[in-house]
């Protein structure tokens, strides 16, 4: 890969990191909001609020759902990890490690497929929220676009993993862990 091609890739890789770690602090923010007003309006006020609970609900699908593609990006999801005290070669541990991120891949994969069919569904369907009638596919689209980001992080993550195993350097790391 040439030299510009290689700053290019990286350039969008930090800039779709960054663009997700914003997208995380303003809907925590907005939700820190949207809760506080919540609580000062069904007991300050005595008015139950639920629009705001509603509107507080389909923000929060972006936070789970984008916040878990951070995680992937991150390599800080959630993973339970013995290999190392099976395989004490750093190569073998890396193809064990190589392994479950394929396998992640695939399952990464598959929620990606079944994200897409539950956003037609909410196209087709045209699903509204009780009391605002937003539509549902607002926070349906959150499900399969971090699909599609943690299928693309798990696989950037196989491709160093495979390289570890083959001996190179990884490529996608962060670079703090460089």
């Amino acid at each position: 890969m040439g030299g510009g091609m290689k700053k290019f890739a990286w350039i969008t890789w930090r800039a779709l990191a960054n663009a997700q770690w914003f997208l995380i602090f303003a809907i925590c923010f907005f939700l820190i909001l949207f809760i506080t007003s919540e609580v000062i309006m069904r007991y300050l006020i005595h008015y139950p609020g639920m629009e705001v609970e509603e509107i507080a609900t389909l923000i929060a699908f972006w936070f789970y759902f984008i916040g878990a593609s951070y995680g992937a990006y991150n390599r800080t999801h959630i993973k339970a990890e013995m290999m190392h005290l099976v395989f004490k070669t750093p190569k073998k541990l890396a193809l064990s490690r190589s392994i479950a991120t394929f396998i992640t891949l695939v399952l990464a994969g598959l929620m990606a497929y079944w994200g897409y069919l539950y956003f037609m569904w909410g196209i087709t369907k045209g699903e509204r929220s009780r009391i605002l009638q937003i539509p549902m596919v607002f926070s349906q689209i959150s499900i399969f676009l971090s699909a599609i980001l943690m299928f693309f992080y798990f696989l950037a993550e196989l491709i160093d993993e495979l390289r570890q195993a083959g001996g190179k350097t990884p490529i996608f790391l962060k670079e703090e862990s460089k």
